[in-house]
């Protein structure tokens, strides 16, 4: 069975600014942050808000659907999110997509940039020291890391194409 690789990173690490350079590689990509409009709307709730936060497991198990359609592909598959492990495994998604088909890496950035970064969406000091947070969290739970500090996303997309393509857990 080909390899679900999820890349986990809180917000302003770089997930979205990477998705577009990932197509140019032999896996199926796709990033959490897709489905919701522009305004962060997916059938009429605002997901990305924290009011939301009761149908995020939903969400999440949509997610884990989506990812085993895109493995019955026969390729591997990267998906982008913002989950940690057990955010993944508390959605039920084993009955979806085999845990120990998953392999899971961390993408992050030095604290300042993400500052710089989430700054430049408009976000206030409390949201930006909520991300923060969250990828202090993720540097606990996730070893395997992807920086995009210094690095360019054509070079953090053929890091990960390599780790993919590797089988790497």
């Amino acid at each position: 069975m080909p390899k679900l690789h999820v890349i986990t990173g809180a917000p302003g690490a770089g997930k979205s600014t990477l998705l577009q350079h990932l197509g140019a590689y032999p896996f199926a990509s796709a990033d959490f942050d897709e489905l919701p409009e522009s305004d962060g709307r997916l059938l009429g709730i605002d997901i990305t808000s924290p009011s939301a936060s009761p149908v995020w497991p939903a969400y999440n198990r949509l997610w884990a659907k989506i990812a085993a359609m895109m493995l019955r592909s026969g390729r591997p598959v990267l998906i982008l999110c913002p989950l940690t492990p057990s955010e993944w495994a508390g959605a039920a998604f084993g009955d979806v997509v085999d845990p120990s088909c998953v392999a899971w890496a961390r993408l992050d950035c030095v604290d300042a940039d993400r500052r710089a970064r989430l700054a430049a969406r408009g976000w206030d000091r409390e949201q930006i020291e909520e991300a923060i947070k969250d990828a202090e969290e993720l540097r606990c739970v996730v070893p395997q890391q992807f920086t995009t500090t210094g690095r360019s996303p054509v070079e953090v997309a053929a890091a990960m194409a390599d780790w993919v393509s590797s089988g790497s857990e």
